[in-house]
């Protein structure tokens, strides 16, 4: 189902090609996501602006001048005028996105090496060890407010998200504590990345992968410190962000048990009465547990 693509789960777009935001040195045109269903997506355009895309989960197909590539969760993408861009999900996956499109004025202290980037027209995919993720999120959360703090944290997550790509792009690794041998700081590295890939998180190899150390060793010390596994803390956090969705976000169950990577909606609900008591179309009609 390539032509088109317009079948989606959800689209959040916000576009200002006419009235462009300006925040100094800075001028927003487009921010948003998108949730991609199996082989749908946003079909070829010319870029008019810079743009950068994060893939939050699930795999994409992207392609800039009829090439190509193949992106998993937690990378980063770089385009800029006048390339043709193409993105969609691949026929036995969906996908989730987030998208910024901007404009930097020569006084920002960043433009110089994006500028220096585009110059050399190429394609430039990258991994993204910053949790760059926490910051598209806070700016398009911020984006939707409409007074002075919602716009300052806006303008400080773009920012935000500019140089971890260059910090990437530079081939930087993750910032962050480093003592090597202290259990408090993997504790921390550990509920840092599990607080970030709740969704996604499937067991304690990927925890092992990321961070360097045995499986037995992160298991215990993650269980001695919060007297439960890390799979029995995404799944709470994902029943807890399940509440949210079905409440304030006020999204279908079906739509829920999607977002969580649920197989089916049998097995969401069956979680959530175990957890709550009630099943989720329950709770979402009485709005409270």
């Amino acid at each position: 189902m390539k032509e088109g693509f317009d079948r989606k789960k959800f689209h959040i777009d916000h576009k200002y090609f006419l009235q462009p935001r300006e925040f100094g040195d800075l001028t927003l045109l487009q921010i948003g996501e998108r949730f991609c269903n199996a082989g749908s997506g946003f079909p070829e355009h010319e870029q008019i602006c810079t743009e950068i895309t994060y893939v939050y989960d699930g795999v994409a197909l992207n392609t800039i001048n009829g090439v190509t590539a193949r992106m998993k969760a937690n990378e980063l993408n770089f385009t800029f005028p006048p390339q043709k861009h193409c993105i969609s999900a691949p026929p036995d996956s969906t996908m989730r996105y987030f998208y910024i499109g901007f404009q930097l004025k020569e006084s920002h202290p960043l433009y110089g090496e994006l500028k220096k980037i585009e110059e050399q027209n190429g394609q430039v995919y990258l991994s993204d060890p910053f949790r760059t993720s926490t910051f598209f999120l806070n700016a398009i959360t911020n984006n939707a407010a409409d007074d002075a703090l919602s716009a300052f944290v806006l303008k400080t997550s773009i920012d935000q998200i500019l140089a971890n790509f260059l910090r990437a792009y530079r081939g930087e690794r993750k910032i962050g504590l480093s003592s090597v041998g202290n259990a408090e700081v993997v504790l921390f590295n550990m509920l840092s990345y599990l607080d970030e890939n709740f969704l996604s998180f499937r067991n304690l190899s990927e925890l092992s992968e990321k961070l360097g150390y045995c499986a037995s060793y992160l298991s215990h010390l993650f269980h001695a410190a919060m007297r439960c596994s890390p799979t029995a803390y995404c799944l709470e956090k994902k029943l807890q962000y399940s509440l949210s969705l079905l409440g304030e976000e006020n999204k279908s169950v079906t739509e829920t048990a999607e977002i969580l990577q649920y197989d089916t909606i049998h097995s969401f609900s069956k979680a959530f009465k175990s957890r709550f008591g009630v099943s989720p179309a329950a709770y979402k009609k009485d709005g409270s547990t």
